[in-house]
């Protein structure tokens, strides 16, 4: 009777697996996200004096001849000023990838300013932006793709605050403009504009208990996200503040077309079905195609790596070649961090004359492995996270594992704590 019972049972099971893999999320991208680069970098829109009606083509410092432009400019203004701003969705002849700008009374505490959508160089057919004074918020302006109007990218225009300590940078700055545009007149780097950019829609997936971040970016400011082999998928912890485009772990960039685009997150591998050219939403489902995202192969040895422990010493893995290796790769925000690490204590202590467990933690400043060394008081080895250890080792999400056999060969990935803690103790 019982192994009657087990059959309904283990056909459930089965669809229920079934189901999982095969049904597709949609996920909403329903806001702008702010990238690593969003608060890290000083951008600056530089402007010129216009000379009449007449402004002047990029020359991109001197390597190639500037041209001289007529524009239609708005009437009722003392002084006015040009600028560019970078946006591949939209073309001119004159600066391809740019936009052009015109600041009206540019030494007054607010400016106006007309972004030329159009590209058509009038300037009274655009609509006019009233600029920020210091420490005053910034002005938001939307730039839509040409061909594809929902497309967009957010700019954030705030006024350089250049005071105290930064008169150097200041005198350095205005000497440069005017070295490198000869021929026109820089306002001032007072009178300019910190320039940051929106370039990132994201969206939370949830599956049952778990979930996490996930956002199309448009890596080369045209509007459209899904760009093959130069946009990305972005896909972090739920808790995450921010969107880290350079960390492998946290992107895959589109495949060529005609290729699938994966991605692993939480021990899962997904393959993208559909992502909207607008970046407005994603499609994708669990997958168990064979990928191997430059995983090494079972029974191949890992290459030579050194990790940096706490205290900034150095270990090589080849090291510990007469001993068997279990390498956990996690985040103090990755899915089941606190278990986890609790059980590394147990695995740690089961036989530690023949395996050795090493935590490799990913934190955004050395201090926070420190802390986490005092806290926890770990008998593993911990070790920092890099992105060159993610490369050589084929890890592209956290948490991640690595078993290792004797001298350094790839037994398994993936042995999540409780699972290598089961089949360790059943084998020993």
């Amino acid at each position: 009777m019982k192994k009657w019972l087990f059959l309904p049972a283990f056909f459930m099971y089965a669809f229920s697996a079934w189901a999982q893999t095969d049904s597709i999320l949609e996920v909403g991208l329903t806001q702008y996200s702010k990238d690593d680069r969003f608060d890290k970098y000083q951008l600056t829109l530089a402007l010129f004096l216009t000379e009449g009606d007449t402004i002047y083509s990029m020359d991109f410092e001197g390597s190639r001849p500037s041209v001289p432009i007529q524009i239609k400019r708005p009437k009722g203004y003392q002084y006015y000023a040009y600028g560019y701003v970078f946006f591949s969705g939209t073309q001119n002849k004159y600066n391809p990838g740019y936009v052009t700008v015109l600041v009206c009374n540019p030494y007054n505490k607010h400016p106006h300013l007309f972004l030329d959508y159009n590209q058509n160089f009038d300037f009274t057919d655009d609509p006019r932006f009233t600029m920020p004074f210091f420490d005053e918020p910034g002005v938001e302006i939307e730039l839509a793709n040409g061909e594809i109007n929902t497309g967009r990218i957010k700019l954030v225009l705030t006024r350089n605050k250049l005071f105290g300590q930064k008169y150097d940078f200041k005198k350095q700055m205005d000497e440069y403009y005017e070295m490198a545009y000869k021929g026109r007149k820089f306002v001032g780097l007072e009178f300019t504009y910190r320039e940051q950019r929106y370039i990132t829609r994201s969206g939370m997936v949830k599956q049952g208990r778990e979930s996490f971040k996930i956002a199309l970016l448009d890596a080369n400011a045209n509007g459209i996200y899904n760009d093959a082999e130069v946009d990305k998928i972005l896909f972090v912890n739920a808790n995450d503040t921010v969107l880290d485009a350079t960390n492998p772990l946290n992107f895959v960039v589109f495949s060529k077309k005609g290729k699938n685009t994966y991605f692993e997150k939480n021990d899962k591998l997904y393959q993208v079905i559909e992502a909207d050219p607008a970046g407005l939403y994603i499609r994708f489902k669990q997958s168990t195609d064979e990928v191997d995202f430059n995983k090494i192969k079972v029974g191949k040895k890992i290459p030579k790596v050194k990790l940096t422990l706490v205290k900034g010493e150095t270990l090589k893995i080849k090291k510990l070649r007469r001993k068997e290796v279990y390498i956990y790769f996690g985040s103090k925000t990755s899915k089941n961090f606190k278990s986890d690490t609790m059980l590394l204590r147990q695995i740690a202590a089961l036989d530690t004359n023949n395996l050795k467990v090493i935590c490799v933690l990913y934190v955004n400043k050395s201090y926070e492995l420190r802390i986490f060394q005092t806290d926890a008081q770990p008998n593993y080895i911990l070790a920092y996270g890099t992105k060159e250890l993610s490369n050589k080792l084929g890890i592209n999400s956290v948490p991640q594992t690595l078993y290792l056999g004797k001298r350094r060969r790839v037994k398994k990935y993936g042995l999540n704590p409780n699972e290598f803690l089961r089949s360790y103790l059943e084998k020993n």
